[in-house]
C-alpha cells in the first residue's frame, strides 16, 4: 500500500480488482498512476503500475489484431487535393451533410444507422477538388467490434476528421463517446506529434540529450524505456515533454491527425453553443462549414497561366509553404531542370508581375506564369 496516497488511488485500486475486461483492467491503471504517490518512496509502486499496463495494452492490441481478422478488408482510395471522413453517433446528419457538399447521394432516413457502408463524394472549392468519405455510425465498442477496425484504418489515412454533432441531443454525451472511440483507435485529434526523437545505439546505456526540456524525473524515464527492452539509446527533446509523452511515442501505430467539431441541426434546435454551428438540411453556414476545411487542411490553390493568356483553371493544390519549386515539379519534373524565372501575381509578392525564382514562396489565389529556358 503506497505511503501518503491521495484517496482517489484506492478508488481507483478497487476499480483494477473488480475489472473484467482488458479495457476496464488499462483505465483503472491509468487512473492509479495518475493518484499513485511522486516521492521516492513510490517509485517501486510507479513502476509496478506501469508493467501492468504494458501487458494489458499488449493484450488490446491482439484483441484489436483478432477483430481486424475477423472484419473484411475495407479501404478508400484517395483521389482529389486531400480525403475528409465524416464521423458522429446515428442520425447525426452525416448523409444530408455528404449530399450537400458534394454529388454524393447516400441513402437519408430519419431513424439510426441508416449509413451501413462506406458513402463517398467531392466537394469542389473554388475547382479544386476535395473527397468527402462517410463512416459508418459509431457506437459503444466500434474501435473494436465488427468492421469498426477497418472503418478505423479508413479513417487513419484522411487528412481531416469532421466530428458531427447533434445539437437536439446531449452534445457532452456524443463528444465523450467518439472521443474514446478514437483513443481506443490510438488516434491523436487536434495534437502534435512530440517532438522527441528516440534512436537505438551501439553505445551501451540510455543517453539524454536536452533533459532540461524533460518535466519529469530522469530516472522514470530510464526505467520506462527500460520496461520496453530498450537499453542502448539516445533520447533526444527538441521541445517540453513528460513521461505520457514517451510512452506515447513508444505505442505502436499512434496517428495524428487534424479534426473539426461541427455542431448539425441549427434549423430545429434553440440551443446557443459556441462552435460551428450548421445545418445540413436547410444548407445554413455550409459556406463557412467549406472554408474551414479547407483552412484546416493547410492547402493553397495556385493559378498558372501562359505569357499573354489569361490565368488557367483548374487551380493546383498545394501545401501551404510550398514554393514556385514544388508547382514547377507538380506540372513536369522537367520544368525544374528547364526553369529560367517566373513572373507571379498575389499576395505573395509587392506588386503584379514580380520575378521571382524557384524558393519564392507562394500564398493561395496565387498566380504564376512560369518561363523555361
Amino acid at each position: 500500500m503506497p505511503i501518503n496516497a491521495r484517496v482517489e488511488y484506492f478508488v481507483a485500486e478497487k476499480k483494477y480488482r473488480e475489472a473484467k475486461g482488458v479495457k476496464e483492467k488499462i483505465a483503472a491503471l491509468e487512473e492509479m498512476l495518475k493518484y499513485a504517490p511522486t516521492h521516492k518512496g513510490a517509485e517501486n509502486l510507479r513502476k509496478e503500475i506501469r508493467q501492468k499496463l504494458a501487458k494489458y495494452r499488449e493484450l488490446l492490441e491482439k484483441e484489436k489484431r483478432i477483430a481486424q481478422k475477423k472484419g473484411k478488408s475495407i479501404s478508400v482510395k484517395k483521389e482529389g487535393a486531400a480525403q475528409v471522413v465524416i464521423v458522429s453517433l446515428p442520425n447525426a446528419g452525416k448523409s444530408t451533410l455528404l449530399a450537400k457538399l458534394t454529388n454524393a447521394k447516400p441513402e437519408i432516413a430519419p431513424y439510426e444507422f441508416t449509413t451501413t457502408k462506406l458513402e463517398i463524394g467531392v466537394m469542389d472549392y473554388f475547382g479544386v477538388k476535395i473527397q468527402i468519405v462517410e463512416i459508418p455510425a459509431f457506437y459503444d465498442g466500434f474501435a473494436h467490434k465488427g468492421n469498426g477496425p477497418s472503418y478505423f484504418g479508413v479513417i487513419r489515412n484522411a487528412d481531416l476528421v469532421i466530428i458531427l454533432l447533434d445539437l437536439t441531443k446531449d452534445t457532452d454525451e456524443q463528444i465523450s463517446l467518439i472521443k474514446k472511440e478514437f483513443e481506443e483507435a490510438k488516434i491523436k485529434l487536434n495534437k502534435k506529434k512530440p517532438n522527441i526523437k528516440i534512436e537505438k545505439t551501439e553505445a551501451k546505456g540510455i543517453r539524454i540529450i536536452g533533459g532540461e526540456l524533460f518535466e519529469g524525473k530522469i530516472e522514470e524515464l530510464k526505467a520506462l524505456l527500460k520496461s520496453k527492452k530498450l537499453f542502448n539509446v539516445s533520447v533526444r527533446f527538441f521541445e517540453k515533454a513528460k513521461i505520457e509523452d514517451i510512452e506515447e511515442l513508444l505505442q505502436d501505430g499512434v496517428a495524428y491527425l487534424k479534426g473539426i467539431m461541427v455542431f448539425n441541426k441549427l434549423d430545429i434546435s434553440k440551443k446557443k453553443i459556441s462552435g460551428l454551428c450548421i445545418s445540413a438540411l436547410t444548407g445554413e453556414n455550409l459556406e463557412t462549414l467549406k472554408t474551414e476545411i479547407w483552412k484546416k487542411l493547410g492547402l493553397i490553390k495556385v493559378f498558372t497561366k501562359s505569357p499573354g493568356k489569361p490565368k488557367e483553371f483548374p487551380p493546383v493544390a498545394l501545401k501551404k509553404g510550398s514554393t514556385i519549386r514544388d508547382l514547377a515539379f507538380n506540372i513536369h519534373k522537367e520544368f525544374v531542370k528547364k526553369f529560367k524565372f517566373a513572373r507571379v501575381w498575389g499576395k505573395s509578392v509587392k506588386f503584379g508581375g514580380a520575378h521571382c525564382g524557384l524558393d519564392h514562396k507562394l500564398c493561395d489565389d496565387d498566380v504564376v506564369e512560369i518561363h523555361l529556358k
